[in-house]
This record gives C-alpha cells, sequence and structure tokens, in this order.
C-alpha cells in the first residue's frame, strides 16, 4: 500500500507562441511584426551562442489523450527552448529536473508504475557526433560532463514515457464523522461527488468529491462543513486506488439579520430588494452567490462581499454582513472608429448613476459622422413598480445624409422591461417620431408624424458583450406605426436576429461565431414606406465589403431599400498570441423590394475578408478588410476597411 499525494489541478495545456508586439502604437505594424517575430527569435538563439535543441515527448499510451500535452508544459526544457543553456551539461541537468514532475504528472492519471527516461541525442548527421546518455527517474544521475564543444545544428532531448498500468478506483466510501448527530444530513455517494468503482484513477476527481461534499452541506443549510479526513492509498499489488472520505458537515443554521455597510449614496433598500432570501430560511451558499452575482451586475460596486461571524449563533443563524463599495456615479467614453463608408467617425457617451438614491441611470450619447449626426438622452429607473421591472425613456435627435435619403428626425419613447429569467426579457411601451425624409430620386421632402407602439424580446447567454466567446443571443424588435396626419400611412415592421458562438477549446483561442437576421413590413407599399425606415444592407454592421445600405436594389447608384431583408454572417476567430488574432470572415444577404424576398429575381449579395484583432482589457480593436465577391462596376469599391472597438458581432 502507498498513501497517494493529491497534487495541484494542472492547467489546460495551450501552445502559446511569445510574441514581441505587446506594445504596437498603430495597428498596420501588427502584421510586419508578427511576420519578423519568428526570425528574430531564430536569430536571437543562434547569437547568443546556446544550444539550440528540439524537445521529443513520446508516450507510450493514448489514454487520456491530454497527458502528452501536460507531460510537455511541466517541462521546464520544452518551455525555455526559446532561451537554450549556453552548454550540453547545463541542457542536461535542466531536462534531468523535468523528470519529477513528469513522474508526478503520470501519478495524477493513476500510472503509479511510470518510468521516465531521458536520452540526449545530438544530430546524427555530424561525425563527430556525442553519444547520447540516458537517466531514469530512480538511477543515479551521472557527473556533468561536456565533452565537446556545443553544436549548432539542433539536438534532440528526448523523453521516453512508459505509463505502466493504469490503477482503478476501488472500496470507495464517504461517511460522517463518528461524533455527527443523528438527524444529520447524509452525505452523497461517491458516485453522485464524481468517482466510481473501476472507473482510471484521475487525482483531480479526488480533489473534486471532496469539493462536492462541502458543497453538498452548504446548499442544504450547513454553513461549516469540513474534511476531516482523506485517505487514498495505492494498493501495488492489485493496481487499485482505494478512497476514504469522513465529513464534518458542522452545525445547521438559517439565515440570520442582514445588515449592509459601505453605502454614501445609495439607498439600503435598493440593495434588500436584491437579497434573494429572508432572515429564517434555512442556508443556502447558493443564495449568496446569487446576490453576489445580482450586485456586481448592477455596474453599481466595485467591491462586493458577504462576511459572517464564523460560527452560528445560539438561535441557530447566521447573520450577514454585505460589505459594499460604490463606484464613482459617472463615467465617460469616447471612442474612434474609421471605416471606407463612413469616413473617420467619433463616439461618446456620459453616465451618472444612482440619480436619487435607488439605482436610477442617466445617460447622453453623441455619434458624428459623415453620415450620421446623432444625439440621444436615456433614463433608466429600475425596480419600476416591481423588482423585475425597469422603465426607460429616452429622446433621439438624428440628422443623416445618405446615399439613399436625407433626413432628419426626433424620436421619443417609453417602454417598461421586465426580466423573466437570468436570460430572457421583453417589454413593450408608447414612442411618437417625427421626421422630414427626401429619398435621393426626389427633390421633394416629406413629413411624417408616426406614433408608434414598440416591442421587445431578448434571450441572451453571453459573457462578454464585447468579445462573446460562447453562448448565443436572439433578439425581436417590432412595433406598429401609424402616421397622425395621414391615416393611410399604417405599418408594422419587424426585425428578427441571432448570432451563436462555438468555441472549440477552454479558452478564447478559437471560435467559430454565426449571425442572421431576417426583417420584413406589411401594410404599406414600397413607394409610400419612410425610407429612413425602409430596410437596407451593406456596411461594417451588415455585409462587409459593400458600402453602407449598397448591398440591396439600386437606382442607377442610389439604394432603394425594401420591405424584406437577409443577412447572414459566418467569422472563424482564432488568437495568433495573448493580444493579437486574425479573423477571416464571409457576410452575405440583401434587402428585397417586396415584403416576400423574390430570391429568383435579387441575387443575394456576398462580401468577403480578413479581421484582425488587438485584445486589450476594454475590448478587442477590430481591423476589417473586405472585398465584394460580385462588384457592381461604377458601384463598388475594390473593397471596404473598417476600424472600431469590439467584434462586429
Amino acid at each position: 500500500m502507498e498513501v497517494v499525494e493529491i497534487p495541484r489541478r494542472l492547467s489546460p495545456f495551450s501552445v502559446r507562441i511569445p510574441c514581441s508586439s505587446q506594445n504596437l502604437i498603430c495597428l498596420w505594424m501588427m502584421l510586419a511584426l508578427i511576420g519578423l517575430q519568428l526570425p528574430l527569435q531564430a536569430i536571437a538563439a543562434q547569437t547568443s551562442g546556446g544550444v539550440p535543441y528540439v524537445v521529443d515527448i513520446r508516450c507510450a499510451t493514448v489514454e487520456p489523450a491530454h497527458l502528452e500535452n501536460l507531460l510537455r508544459e511541466v517541462s521546464q526544457t520544452a518551455q525555455k527552448k526559446d532561451d537554450p543553456p549556453q552548454s550540453l551539461a547545463l541542457l542536461k541537468r535542466c531536462a534531468e529536473g523535468d523528470l519529477p514532475a513528469m513522474q508526478k504528472v503520470l501519478r495524477s492519471f493513476g500510472f503509479f508504475r511510470g518510468t521516465v527516461h531521458l536520452a540526449i541525442a545530438p544530430d546524427e548527421s555530424k561525425s563527430h557526433a556525442t553519444k547520447g546518455v540516458e537517466a531514469k527517474l530512480v538511477s543515479d544521475r551521472q557527473k556533468d560532463t561536456d565533452p565537446e564543444p556545443p553544436s549548432k545544428k539542433p539536438v534532440t532531448v528526448r523523453f521516453e514515457v512508459d505509463p505502466g498500468p493504469r490503477f482503478i478506483f476501488s472500496q470507495l466510501s464517504i461517511r460522517l464523522a463518528e461524533d455527527a448527530p443523528a438527524d444529520t444530513l447524509s452525505p452523497p455517494s461517491p458516485a453522485e461527488a464524481g468517482i466510481a468503482d473501476n472507473a482510471p484513477y484521475t487525482a483531480s476527481k479526488v480533489v473534486e468529491a471532496g469539493a462536492f461534499i462541502l458543497t453538498h452541506y452548504k446548499e442544504n443549510g450547513y454553513p461549516f462543513p469540513k474534511i476531516a479526513h482523506r485517505d487514498v492509498i495505492a494498493d501495488f499489488a492489485t493496481n487499485v486506488v482505494q478512497v476514504d472520505f469522513q465529513a464534518v458537515p458542522g452545525a445547521r443554521a438559517q439565515f440570520g439579520v442582514i445588515r449592509v455597510d459601505g453605502l454614501e449614496r445609495l439607498d439600503p433598500k435598493y440593495v434588500y430588494e436584491l437579497i434573494p432570501w429572508k432572515e429564517g430560511e434555512p442556508y443556502d451558499i447558493r443564495l449568496i452567490n446569487k446576490a453576489r452575482r445580482t450586485l456586481f451586475d448592477t455596474n453599481l460596486f466595485g467591491v462586493v462581499e458577504f462576511n459572517n461571524p464564523g460560527k452560528v449563533d445560539n438561535k441557530g443563524q447566521l447573520p450577514i454582513t454585505v460589505q459594499l463599495k460604490e463606484r464613482a456615479p459617472h463615467t465617460i467614453r469616447l471612442g474612434l472608429e474609421y471605416t471606407t463608408d463612413y469616413g473617420p467617425g467619433i463616439k461618446g457617451s456620459w453616465t451618472h448613476r444612482n440619480i436619487f438614491g435607488m439605482a436610477e441611470k442617466l445617460t447622453v450619447k453623441a455619434v458624428l459622422n459623415s453620415k450620421t449626426r446623432t444625439a440621444a438622452i436615456r433614463f433608466d429607473k429600475p425596480m419600476f413598480l416591481d423588482m423585475d421591472n425597469t422603465f426607460i425613456s429616452q429622446g433621439i435627435l438624428d440628422d443623416e445624409t445618405t446615399d439613399a435619403y436625407d433626413s432628419m428626425s426626433a424620436d421619443v419613447s417609453t417602454i417598461l422591461k421586465r426580466q423573466f429569467t437570468k436570460t430572457f426579457r421583453a417589454g413593450g411601451g408608447l414612442g411618437f417620431r417625427f421626421a422630414r425624409v427626401k429619398h435621393e430620386s426626389d427633390d421633394q421632402y416629406s413629413t411624417y408624424h408616426l406614433f408608434y407602439i414598440p416591442l421587445t424580446a431578448n434571450l441572451n447567454t453571453r459573457k462578454d458583450l464585447l468579445n462573446p466567446v460562447q453562448g448565443y443571443h436572439l433578439s425581436l424588435r417590432m412595433a406598429t406605426y401609424q402616421d397622425c396626419s395621414n391615416e393611410d400611412i399604417r405599418f408594422f415592421r419587424y426585425l428578427l436576429s441571432g448570432s451563436t458562438y462555438y468555441n472549440f477549446n477552454s479558452g478564447d483561442w478559437v471560435v467559430l461565431a454565426g449571425r442572421a437576421a431576417f426583417g420584413q413590413i406589411f401594410g404599406i407599399n414600397h413607394d409610400e414606406m419612410p425610407a429612413d425606415l425602409r430596410f437596407y444592407a451593406g456596411g461594417g454592421g451588415s455585409i462587409r465589403g459593400y458600402a453602407y445600405q449598397l448591398a440591396g436594389p439600386l437606382q442607377g447608384d442610389t439604394p432603394l431599400g425594401g420591405l424584406s431583408v437577409l443577412e447572414f454572417s459566418l467569422e472563424l476567430r482564432f488568437k495568433i498570441t495573448e493580444s493579437i488574432g486574425l479573423v477571416p470572415f464571409l457576410d452575405g444577404g440583401t434587402a428585397f423590394l417586396d415584403r416576400v424576398p423574390d430570391f429568383g429575381g435579387q441575387d443575394i449579395l456576398y462580401g468577403a475578408g480578413l479581421g484582425l484583432r488587438y485584445y486589450t482589457g476594454i475590448g478587442p480593436i477590430r481591423l476589417d478588410v473586405a472585398t465584394p465577391l460580385r462588384k457592381r462596376e461604377g458601384v463598388d469599391s475594390d473593397y471596404q476597411i473598417y476600424v472600431s472597438i469590439g467584434q462586429s458581432f
């Protein structure tokens, strides 16, 4: 029998190519520096006088699939090959230092009989090649020698790994301490904790089982459980590992008095409304975690902590203190962007949080470029009539000069949104829009006084809006419009859009992203429809490669817009380094003159291109270059350029 040491969990393996482009000043320099990086590293290795080498790890088993990757990750020899040692002796010493770490990896997967052999072999093409030396973990280390000067050709550092038989779990038990009260909650079974008889041994499974036992009690009224004993014994006679847990749940408790500390401007009532439990309810760590997420998601606090005295009082209750630190009430954002069709642009916002003490928010935004001048003000009132309701009132002034129309408009609306679940919300309200619009094919302005009823619905499981790597987003926006001065102008307009993301690994190194949108307008013919509310396609947020509004029906070179629209995009986002990524993409779609798309009469337009991403703490900086796959003479340019912050979708 042998008592097994449970090592710390090994981090997932990933290949990261060092790059010196962290301090780029201009985006166009990134690609050049990436191209120069590898040659510069090679030159550095040659001029440093070190011994160039390659690392070859050969494992006699293919299960588990990532074992060889983990062995490479713990190898300092593999990690430091771009900074080679100055002699074969130092290289050998470094490689021998990897053997204990590799043995620990083998043991963590149940290969307790495994061995690792080391061989250092100079290039066999050299006539004066030195004889390779082998070292076994259990053997005595030979005296460091360096019989010949280092070769300019790389030597091979080879690790031959023979894992041997893999031990399995057997005789598993999770039991209560002997002095536990008779009414104490029973512990979970080993299978519930994630370990089962005859399953291949993994040290991480033992660690996870211990955490599961503690969580089991913390979710069921026991705030201070402990693992009194955790015995993990490897039996070399039978190739099995015996695991025995002894749990001490501690005292059962109810939630006690809740106290909120640290507030300066915010009314404590707002925080109490967000606490998902009441005094006297059974203790459940899940409710504390939910409260922590909810408070952070308000963006009102920089610090959120839940503290307790560390013991249950004589009433069987655990008092909770919510320690908070409010963020500064004001936020100012300023951004620059550039697209070929818009030209340079600037956008900014100013936000005042917690105006009246109950997390009310006032936001002022502005966008300015060659085609659009927009100013907007918005007021958000959370917990309106109900904890899950938010009342929103906003006003927008818009002045647009596009290839399709000239428009000046003022829009005011109010909407009540309700958060039905963590990921789904919907709302409805009232609005009024005044607009003077002139289509470029007509020299006369038309005036509209549109009363409308907006309805929205959103299903969003994404974690990061600027750089989503998993989850999906579905959005439905629709409204019924009626012109107050012309009863013949009434219509219903909707747009359904969605995006999804598939992450190929545990990080964000390779992500496949897809987007689609479809919309229609009912109740009005094309010519009577206000030009600024028709559907258009083309541009940086639509079909890249085609200029803004130009991916649709035209009269000469003037966009007509349509009563329906279809768009879709596909991107493969992969990182080269922690801060640099490339994104090949394909966009497609068009606007249709009729409300029912005529796929036979109108062609789908496609644009393709390559994007560069520079990942920063505030989100990725995006540079996309796209070309139309079907270029229309006299209308489309050879390419379009888009620069902004955040992924395209």
